[in-house]
């Protein structure tokens, strides 16, 4: 199975992936940094995903978010903005927007680091001879961490406020599958150690 080339792939992908994750939560710490150091780069950034009005929508994602926008326009009717601007964020809501973010990529980095660890189990023909059953039950962990992570938006100015609950499936979804094949792994690990004892 070393000279598998799926599995040489598959691993390969895992280690550009990791590599990626880290560069992403390394410049993500560079920008916050820098923000705070020169704070007039950033002034036109925008925060998106946060124009809709108070709404429900089923999909792969369920979502309910709700607003209250002080703007008013000539007319005098009350007008949400389409974006928050990052340098009108109060200091709370962007020190929990970075945390959210950076603990989203940590998930997702341990969930790639658990699957490569997988792949070498196999590769190395000890599928049910290790500890796979407690990696995918750790997969399934990290995927309802990224589940609470992704489960809420938050953002405060002086002016504009936004909360947004979403319910994403997928993460749900890979949970359970996971938790599923730790079941399979520990039995198939469970069988292989009583067919030892038979021999």
């Amino acid at each position: 199975m070393k000279k598998n080339k799926l599995l040489n792939v598959a691993l390969q992908c895992c280690h550009v992936i990791r590599v990626l994750l880290i560069g992403f939560m390394i410049a993500i710490s560079f920008a916050v940094v820098h923000n705070w150091l020169s704070p007039e780069v950033y002034d036109f950034v925008k925060i998106e995903g946060m124009e809709r009005e108070v709404s429900m929508h089923a999909s792969t994602t369920t979502l309910f978010e709700f607003k209250v926008w002080d703007h008013v326009n000539k007319a005098g009717e009350a007008s949400a903005p389409k974006a928050i601007l990052l340098k009108d964020l109060s200091l709370l809501s962007f020190s929990l927007l970075y945390l959210q973010t950076m603990g989203l990529l940590t998930v997702w980095l341990l969930i790639v680091q658990r699957i490569g660890s997988v792949i070498q189990s196999v590769r190395e023909l000890q599928t049910f001879r290790n500890r796979n059953s407690s990696l995918f039950r750790q997969i399934g962990w990290y995927c309802f961490a990224a589940f609470l992570l992704m489960a809420f938006r938050w953002a405060d100015t002086d002016n504009d406020s936004f909360f947004g609950f979403y319910l994403h499936y997928m993460p749900l979804v890979f949970m359970l599958a996971s938790f599923i094949l730790s079941e399979i792994f520990e039995e198939g690990s469970r069988l292989y150690e009583e067919e030892q004892l038979t021999i």
